[in-house]
């Protein structure tokens, strides 16, 4: 039964993943677009810098949170997975698209970033638990 619930965590793993590539776009036509004064050009110069981070970041709320609390992302084997369903999703459906390749690596420079950052967080809160202060490792005065 353990090694069910492990293969069904790591397909979970695959799912968000997947899910997460193709959310990013539902989140900016769902809420980005309806919910932004029409002052602002979401598609100008303002896409690579704040749409695409934002849309992203409301995909990664919601896939990341289920990754985070139930299936273990914090752990680097289950996030690199996340990370490369993440990014093969987002790359497939954006060339299914016809998006040129400059941008598809921006879109994947800015995935990368994310699961980075997730990576810093899981293995600062690892030390957490191990009796590490945290806090102190930053603190060059004794």
């Amino acid at each position: 039964m353990a090694k069910l619930k492990q293969i069904l965590s790591w397909l979970a793993v695959v799912a968000i993943g997947l899910i997460n590539g193709v959310l990013e776009d539902i989140m900016f036509i769902l809420v980005l677009v309806p919910n932004m004064p029409m002052s602002l050009d979401l598609t100008g110069d303002m896409f690579w810098y704040v749409t695409v981070p934002m849309a992203q970041l409301l995909a990664l709320g919601v896939t990341g949170v289920v990754g985070w609390f139930f299936l273990g992302l914090a752990k680097v084997p289950r996030l690199i997975t996340f990370w490369a369903c993440w990014v093969v999703a987002r790359t497939i459906f954006l060339l299914q698209v016809h998006n040129p390749v400059e941008d598809v690596v921006i879109y994947v420079l800015w995935a990368t970033f994310w699961c980075v950052l997730i990576g810093v967080v899981a293995k600062l809160r690892r030390g957490d638990r191990h009796g590490t202060d945290v806090s102190r490792a930053f603190d060059t005065v004794k």
